[in-house]
């Protein structure tokens, strides 16, 4: 997957599809439109696209436990440090996918774990969203000196093309030094697509346990789930955005073809979720405030199955994505 699409359908809703391909450049030269958002983390000050005059710009759109974005924010961080003492300005623009996104407490704690010190503003509304008529997490608006929107694009895969861009609207040589491992990974191999837990979307549970929206007990079949869906075991309930564990004790069982798995959750309080993943050991994760966690960290692209033991009640589950 390379990107995540907010389709125009659901815009008032913040749902997401998968998307495939990058947008092209804009039109030369528009002119930027507003930040309008909710508030800023790292800035001093509001900030307006007008602000950016002077400076080459680079606004990209994201949310925090979007993996798509995080795979991105290593490079956006370096430009930050080498590029800012020539003139760069990055600015992020802080859209949420799902509601716990949307408090101040949890963006702030994310963009401090992430170590990201460019400003973010956050468009709880999607006003900026809109304005920009941004469509996918990530996107990435290059601006001139004049504050001109001179390139966009969406997804992962154009690091080198886009700093190219930068170094040349900064004067510098458009020569990009070659890095090991590379800024953009190599998701050619990735042949799940990302699944969602809650009863907003639909749903890749297998079928024979007939999903509901609400509360339900399920037991695991002997054969187990079909190539990217899921089953269950114990009893839990599907919200709208989210399948929350109600037993003592559940488990989850799910068919992949990746090398990474990574689950969005929380669990109020904290909670260790065990996870059997092929012939190794078990390995335990610590689920706590809501993000993004890495459940099977390999790195041999191939179908398998994974087995997430938990308990106490009140896990969360919203969505799974791979590496």
């Amino acid at each position: 997957m390379q990107r995540r699409d907010l389709l125009a359908s659901a815009l008032a809703s913040g749902a997401a599809a998968a998307g495939a391909l990058p947008r092209a450049a804009r039109a030369a030269a528009q002119a930027a439109p507003p930040f309008l958002v909710d508030q800023w983390l790292n800035a001093a000050a509001p900030l307006d696209a007008a602000a950016l005059r002077g400076k080459v710009g680079v606004v990209n759109f994201w949310t925090y436990s979007c993996i798509n974005a995080l795979r991105t924010l290593h490079y956006l961080k370096r430009w930050d440090e080498e590029y800012a003492p020539a003139g760069l300005r990055l600015v992020g623009i802080h859209t949420p996918e799902f509601a716990f996104e949307h408090l101040r407490p949890n963006v702030e704690h994310a963009v401090r774990e992430l170590g990201i010190r460019y400003p973010v503003g956050q468009d709880n509304g999607y006003r900026t969203w809109r304005a920009w008529g941004n469509r996918a997490w990530p996107s990435f608006y290059l601006l001139d000196r004049e504050a001109r929107v001179v390139a966009v694009r969406e997804g992962e895969g154009h690091a080198v093309e886009m700093e190219r861009t930068i170094r040349g609207l900064l004067g510098l040589s458009p020569q990009v030094a070659l890095r090991r491992p590379p800024d953009d990974a190599d998701l050619s191999r990735i042949e799940s697509p990302e699944l969602y837990f809650g009863a907003s979307r639909p749903t890749p549970q297998e079928a024979a346990q007939s999903p509901r929206r609400g509360e339900g007990t399920y037991a695991f079949s002997e054969a187990g789930p079909m190539l990217n869906r899921y089953e269950l075991d114990g009893r839990w309930l599907r919200e709208d955005e989210a399948l929350v564990l109600r037993s003592d004790r559940g488990r989850l069982r799910m068919r992949f073809s990746a090398a990474k798995l990574h689950f969005v959750a929380e669990a109020p309080g904290g909670a260790p979720v065990r996870v059997r993943s092929g012939a190794g050991p078990s390995r335990e994760v610590l689920i706590r405030r809501p993000a993004l966690y890495t459940i099977v960290d390999g790195d041999t692209y191939a179908e398998q199955m994974v087995e997430v033991e938990a308990g106490p009640p009140g896990l969360a589950l919203y969505s799974a994505t791979f590496g």
